[in-house]
């Protein structure tokens, strides 16, 4: 049978490192045991830094409780220079990296640094032992470098968080725009169409809005399937939109797709689908009687989707505006866009509007 052991974390392994560091000093300072005097400071310095490290972490009294350990350290160094009083001045140096830094850890560094000098010229010491400054400076150096890369990191892994979100929210506003205003088309449809008497017509349109209302769960299924890199075909996709927008509508959509030289990343795919439900969306509310036309091209190394419609029998479509009420649909196009290095143009088009989305096959 066998045993697995048990994996320790960082924060554990540090601990570890510092009790037995500290032990070690508490051991040399022990035995043989030094003056009263001596043994006093030193185990003052050994409390002050604990208590530093621990109760007070992170605060104004820590930093004290640290600088006290250190003249404790430099007052044992003095008294007992046999004793490993400098492991206690790279203690309280290595804290002041890790747990302050700043003006603060730097003028803690000062301080053990200066301790270490005035011991070694105080009494006598060898001058081998002045290697001790350089130690403490690349310690210092090395834990705040580590402390920045921690910093670096946790920063990244924000922007990557909030870049999800962002994510998330362009899919979800995309997804309820497009199947809401659909179903609102034809809810409204149904209305007048039950005022006016036309029972069948208007049952038809309400079946018409539960099927988009079925759709748009559907779609949002897609979605987490893309969110996890499952991105159906554009051309199908650009397919079923132009079929639905031609039910919703009662208008034409003419649909082109030219085939590529290989097919787009996961990435470009996504942002060529979410923009034209977009458009489409906006040019069912914006141009109601519309006719539509997508063309999807591949010139060159690159790919070009554009949504253009008639301009319809009501107000010109207005840039800025979502289909959602919210104002967020060629802004949320825009940025998807600009994310995959891509570029997006939407404007007056003849009588009508146009979405324009460029951008180059390979990411």
């Amino acid at each position: 049978m066998s045993h697995r052991l048990p994996v320790l974390t960082n924060t554990q392994v540090r601990v570890a490192v510092l009790v037995a560091v500290l032990a070690w000093f508490l051991h040399g300072l022990l035995v043989p045991p030094p003056g009263p005097a001596a043994l006093a400071c030193g185990l003052s310095g050994l409390a002050l830094v604990l208590l530093g490290a621990t109760a007070l972490d992170g605060t104004p009294a820590g930093a004290w409780a640290l600088g006290a350990g250190l003249a404790a350290a430099c007052a044992t160094g003095l008294l007992a220079p046999a004793t490993p009083w400098v492991v206690l001045v790279f203690v309280g140096c290595g804290l002041a990296a890790g747990r302050l830094g700043g003006p603060v850890g730097a003028l803690l560094l000062g301080a053990g640094l200066t301790a270490v000098l005035a011991v070694i010229l105080l009494r006598g010491r060898d001058s081998s032992e002045l290697w001790n400054l350089v130690g403490l400076c690349g310690m210092y150096a090395y834990i705040r470098a580590a402390r920045a890369r921690k910093a670096a990191a946790e920063s990244e892994r924000q922007r990557a968080l909030l870049a999800e979100r962002a994510h998330v929210a362009r899919e979800v506003h995309d997804i309820l725009a497009h199947s809401l205003s659909a179903q609102l088309i034809h809810l409204e449809s149904a209305r007048l169409t039950l005022a006016a008497g036309r029972h069948e017509e208007a049952a038809a349109l309400v079946d018409r809005a539960r099927a988009l209302a079925k759709g748009g769960l559907e779609e949002t299924r897609r979605a987490v399937a893309a969110l996890r890199g499952d991105v159906p075909p554009p051309g199908e996709a650009l397919a079923a939109f132009a079929e639905e927008y031609r039910l919703a509508t009662g208008s034409e959509c003419a649909l082109t797709v030219t085939p590529g030289p290989r097919p787009l990343s996961a990435e470009a795919a996504l942002a060529v689908i979410r923009t034209a439900q977009e458009a489409l969306t906006n040019a069912g509310k914006h141009a109601p009687g519309a006719d539509v036309a997508i063309t999807l091209a591949h010139p060159g190394d690159r790919y070009e989707l554009c949504v253009t419609d008639s301009g319809g029998d009501g107000p010109a479509a207005v840039p800025g505006l979502g289909s959602a009420g919210g104002g967020y649909g060629l802004v949320g196009m825009a940025e998807r866009a600009e994310l995959i290095g891509a570029t997006l143009d939407a404007g007056p088009y003849g009588t009508g509007f146009r979405v324009r989305l460029e951008g180059p096959l390979s990411p």
